[in-house]
């Protein structure tokens, strides 16, 4: 099942790995990291929390439609 998020969330995945990698070779300061790691980890959380009610909802369909297939069959 593909999301409709995923291409934003390899893309934030992307910069934060390359984020990183220069922080650990000492390429940018604490200061930089900060500023691009903190609204990269908030947007993927928030991702994350999307995804999290999608699937939820999901899964209160599809017991809904079975509760209905087993009254049926009744």
């Amino acid at each position: 099942m593909e999301s409709k998020y995923n291409k934003y969330i390899s893309l934030i995945t992307i910069v934060t790995i390359i984020t990183l990698i220069l922080f650990s070779l000492n390429e940018i300061t604490k200061v930089i990291f900060l500023i691009i790691f903190i609204p990269l980890s908030i947007s993927m959380l928030l991702f994350g929390i999307l995804e999290f009610k999608k699937t939820l909802k999901k899964s209160d369909e599809d017991i809904k439609k079975h509760v209905i297939e087993i009254k049926n069959k009744i």
